[in-house]
């Protein structure tokens, strides 16, 4: 390397110079990048005038007559460039390495390039152009040590070697590729380094981490601290102290209901629905006092709802969802927060000492027609954000018959419906709550006596966690009762992590609204073979709630 000459970019960016800052030829361009060796015996450089590409060599004379639309660099004697729509690899003489052409190639490395299909695939190939493996991925990145970072299409990632073979079992919700024998990956309870069998190395988690550099690494922890740990995790020396402050973040917490009573305030105004305007209009519109006004616009400001200009206030995106003519409204969520639900919330220190028989809240919902349209407006839009891209996933045939079992106002039994359009999809719940869904083909019936129909597949969509384990299983018993002989019963649920803390405030809310409780997937395997059922498949797009497919034991 030693011989050739080191060239540089300009300053202007649209010429090379030489070692002592000379231009290294007299042609000017639009744009030009660096250098590479080719073949190992010339370099060149790929450069851009108007909407033409080409590549130079170092006396700025182009090294073959095509142009392209952009080029790229040289890597392995492969160079990226766009033609049109089309990307694709030229050799060094300006000619494709291959026939395919691609949404995106990126640039050789270890003799190996990430390609993405006109059907929005990514997978590697070689110099030939040909796949190293048959599986395509949502996306994948450059090989590293061998080994290189898939994702899969529920968002998840794990490592494959040149083969597309995996090197472990786990995935992760992101990941990066392997540095001196351990890569960075990421849970839902943060960052970790992990070894060559996709394991951790230690058992404490981070905000952010770098990679080890000589057997140390920089990690953030999630007060804000920057610490310095050795490769067995352990604590070596502290670069910035904690930002958190415990007796503030405390204090915080202590009064979250001020966010829950700020919202629900606004929502019951319609502030939400009055934006843009001035606190002056917007007091007359909602018949409230102009200074009081300006005060809760404010505390809507705090949370990051609204912002002011000038005089005029407007909504930031997360307030959309508080209009009521938003598809996912949540305007009827933040009063029954405030409300409804919130009183059970008063019953907690009983319960953590005793069981407290509190009322039915199904049956309360129902007895109430205005109770039961804004009760299930919320749980509509909580379906449409959660179960939507779930339902493409859904082993459902042709000519099967569907039951939404406690499925409210049927916005679920609308989606199966509206993807699976030769299916029989019927919905159940109380009768108060059918009467008042829109869904055609529905019928009145209790989760706890003998369900009405026979079903291919039924659908229990967050109905298990609001109750306790003994009458989750007698509806699940009443569910495969009503099941066909070769029928699957599709159960929704989050599920709780045997690690971390993650949806225990939810816990306690299902325990004192309804009596219910999240479960991790152990207790409800436990459920499930006590109903006489288990587990075939299971379904996760990088979402909160899981979809368990359940067949019946054989026995």
């Amino acid at each position: 390397m030693s011989n050739f000459k080191k060239l540089s970019i300009s300053q202007d960016g649209r010429y090379h110079t030489l070692a002592d800052n000379s231009q290294a030829y007299t042609e000017r361009f639009d744009e030009v990048l660096s250098f590479h060796l080719v073949e190992n015996k010339y370099q060149v450089a790929p450069v851009l005038i108007g909407n033409k590409a080409w590549h130079i060599g170092e006396g700025g004379k182009a090294i073959y007559t095509p142009t392209f639309d952009r080029t790229f660099g040289f890597y392995c004697d492969r160079a990226a460039v766009v033609d049109g729509a089309n990307w694709f690899h030229i050799t060094p003489d300006g000619l494709p390495a291959y026939n395919e052409r691609y949404d995106f190639v990126g640039n050789f490395q270890q003799d190996v390039a990430v390609v993405c299909d006109k059907n929005g695939y990514y997978f590697h190939i070689n110099k030939r152009g040909e796949p190293l493996y048959t599986n395509k991925w949502h996306y994948c990145g450059d090989f590293r040590e061998g080994i290189a970072v898939v994702q899969d299409s529920n968002g998840l990632s794990t490592h494959i070697n040149c083969d597309g073979e995996f090197i472990h079992s786990q995935w992760f919700l992101d990941l990066d590729v392997f540095h001196k024998g351990f890569a960075r990956a990421k849970n839902s309870n943060g960052w970790q380094h992990i070894n060559r069998a996709g394991k951790p190395i230690y058992t404490q988690q981070y905000a952010s981490i770098e990679p080890f550099y000589n057997g140390f690494a920089r990690v953030e922890t999630f007060d804000g601290a920057l610490h310095i740990i050795d490769e067995k995790g352990q604590f070596k020396r502290e670069l910035r102290v904690r930002q958190s402050n415990d007796f503030a973040s405390l204090s915080a917490d202590m009064v979250g209901y001020w966010r829950t009573f700020t919202i629900a305030a606004a929502a019951e105004l319609n502030v939400f629905d009055h934006l843009p305007a001035t606190a002056e209009s917007l007091s007359q519109k909602t018949c409230t006092i102009e200074s009081r006004m300006f005060r809760l616009l404010s505390a809507l400001g705090e949370l990051e709802l609204v912002e002011l200009k000038g005089d005029m206030w407007s909504l930031l995106p997360k307030a959309y969802y508080l209009t009521t003519d938003h598809p996912k409204s949540l305007v009827t969520a933040a009063t029954e927060y405030r409300d409804e639900l919130l009183q059970r919330w008063y019953d907690l220190v009983s319960l953590m000492k005793q069981d407290v028989n509190t009322s039915d809240i199904f049956q309360k919902i129902a007895n109430s027609k205005e109770h039961t349209e804004k009760h299930h407006k919320m749980l509509r839009s909580y379906a449409l954000e959660d179960y939507k891209k779930l339902i493409p996933s859904l082993d459902i045939a042709s000519g099967d018959t569907v039951f939404d079992a406690a499925g409210g106002d049927g916005m679920l039994a609308q989606l199966v419906q509206n993807q699976f359009t030769d299916c029989n999809v019927i919905l159940g719940d109380l009768d108060a709550v059918v009467k008042l869904s829109k869904f055609k083909n529905k019928t009145s019936f209790d989760l706890f006596k003998k369900w009405p129909l026979k079903a291919n597949k039924i659908l229990l969509a967050r109905v298990l966690h609001d109750w306790n384990d003994n009458d989750a299983i007698n509806i699940l018993s009443n569910a495969c009762g009503s099941m066909c002989a070769e029928g699957a019963i599709y159960v929704f649920e989050m599920v709780r992590e045997t690690t971390g803390f993650g949806g225990s405030l939810c816990d306690l809310h299902l325990l004192t609204v309804t009596g219910g409780e999240e479960r991790t997937k152990a207790q409800f395997e436990a459920l499930f073979d006590k109903a006489g059922l288990y587990i075939d498949a299971e379904i996760n797009h990088s979402s909160l709630v899981t979809v368990m497919k359940l067949k019946r034991k054989v026995v």
